[in-house]
């Protein structure tokens, strides 16, 4: 099952036994380079997901400095 995880809208979670994964800092693959996480109120069975920006062209330089490959760097920037 998968459901709808828009951003900044809560999502009545229901009573299935569900997995929450937001996604994170880095290394996205749905075309939203932004970091990504939820919070879980569990007195409203609700999730909410939000977004936040975040100074990639930084973290790429970290990347470079410490030999990640290329690869990795570039995908920050187009989250894919």
């Amino acid at each position: 099952m998968f459901l709808e995880f828009p951003n900044d809208k809560p999502v009545s979670l229901g009573s299935d036994r569900l997995i929450i994964n937001p996604g994170g800092v880095g290394q996205p693959r749905d075309g939203d380079p932004r970091s990504s996480y939820a919070i879980y109120q569990s007195n409203d069975g609700v999730v909410t997901h939000h977004r936040v920006e975040y100074d990639i062209a930084t973290t790429q330089e970290k990347m470079k400095d410490r030999g990640l490959p290329k690869y990795l760097t570039d995908r920050l920037a187009t989250g894919r």
